[in-house]
């Protein structure tokens, strides 16, 4: 009774800090350069190009890292390399707090995006290690870190900028900066590297990633997902205003899809520990499926809200579950490279979606066109894991 009470606080603990990290250093990095950006360009003269190239910068420092820092775990340490990510997320915050131009800009983007995938990785594989029967609810919270980061942002941007009229985007990304400093210290005082099991032969035990038939395929479906995922996302509020709803019922749409988002991850991953992994897989590509279609029969604000809530869902719920079935195919102690080299497939296909999503847009079909096509890409999906067998470690 005594060890289960233990058991159980440790995994609050755990995984509550685990949230902060992903908020700080993911929900107050990458998801919120977009809300501070009006009023950066504004106050350093940045043209809309020079702004866009902002974000491309801190894009290319998670690319560049988010396969490495699986790696570095393995050799390191999950702990270390966590801690090693968030000093660069603090450095780079608080170099674009005191940025006065945009080369100097660029370069902390760079590091503040570099830091961020540091950091994930290495800690979704220290949280499976230490709770790998609750794998499916462990990476559901933590992605959940991220959307609860994304609403923090909206809410607290306007409000410092308005704050400190003078210096207000400044002032986000020091506080933002002495957040991340905060989670470190938290994260230095709880978290523990878990106990890996020493294999005989490492050379038999080491996975080979491009020969792993299922890794293949998990790495296969995380691009697709990647390129998908971004369509509603990025277009919905637009295709609603051009049917003819209005903005406002297409801000507050979007803001529901948000919502649900933060809850779809721990759900589907709480799920998936209760029914299995590829079960769960298989029903959520058909549940994004119809979310992707349902505007395209209903187009009301009724209907959109209705798709919201399934893609919202859907689509966190996706990205750990493919993370979890990744994991499962590799012994504990390779689980963060693994997840860095599955996440670089992401990547690629996040750099890729919105831009073949823009040009069925202006071609081939409008924005019907563009949500049709991500269905197309799930339906992919599934057809891709019904060929995986249901095998788990």
């Amino acid at each position: 009774m005594r060890n289960a009470k233990h058991r159980d606080n440790k995994f609050t603990l755990f995984v509550f800090t685990g949230v902060l990290l992903v908020i700080a250093t993911t929900g107050f990095v990458r998801m919120a350069y977009g809300a501070v950006l009006p009023y950066m360009r504004e106050s350093m003269a940045l043209t809309f190009a020079q702004s866009g190239l902002l974000g491309s910068f801190m894009f290319l420092g998670y690319l560049v890292t988010v396969g490495l820092s699986g790696l570095l775990a393995v050799r390191f340490g999950a702990k270390n390399i966590i801690l090693a990510g968030s000093c660069g997320v603090i450095a780079g915050l608080v170099g674009l707090g005191s940025a006065t131009s945009f080369w100097m800009a660029a370069l902390f983007m760079f590091i503040a995006g570099a830091g961020s995938a540091i950091v994930f990785t290495p800690l979704m594989s220290l949280m499976i290690g230490w709770f790998p029967d609750n794998r499916g609810l462990v990476v559901g919270l933590l992605l959940s870190g991220a959307g609860i980061g994304m609403i923090l942002s909206g809410m607290l941007i306007p409000w410092a900028v308005g704050f400190f009229p003078l210096s207000g985007w400044r002032t986000v990304w020091f506080a933002f900066g002495g957040f991340n400093l905060l989670t470190f210290i938290l994260a230095a005082a709880i978290l523990r590297n878990p106990a890996v099991a020493r294999p005989e032969n490492t050379a038999v035990d080491k996975p080979n990633w491009f020969k792993h038939s299922v890794l293949r395929k998990i790495s296969f479906l995380y691009f697709l997902v990647g390129m998908a995922y971004l369509i509603p996302i990025l277009y919905q509020t637009v295709f609603m205003i051009e049917l003819g709803n209005s903005q406002t019922a297409a801000s507050r749409v979007f803001a529901f899809a948000g919502i649900f988002s933060i809850a779809g991850a721990p759900i589907w991953g709480y799920i998936s520990d209760r029914t299995g992994t590829h079960k769960t897989l298989l029903i959520v590509f058909v549940w994004v499926i119809a979310g992707n279609l349902l505007p395209l029969v209903f187009s009301t604000v009724s209907g959109f809200m209705l798709a919201s809530v399934i893609w919202g869902t859907g689509t966190g719920g996706l990205m750990a579950l493919i993370q979890v079935a990744a994991s499962q195919q590799v012994p504990q102690k390779y689980i963060a490279a693994v997840i860095g080299f599955i996440s670089i497939f992401y990547a690629v296909g996040q750099m890729l979606g919105p831009g073949v999503a823009g040009l069925i847009i202006e071609h081939y079909g409008g924005f019907a066109g563009a949500y049709l096509f991500g269905a197309i890409l799930y339906l992919v999906c599934l057809i891709v894991a019904l060929t995986i067998k249901a095998k788990t470690e």
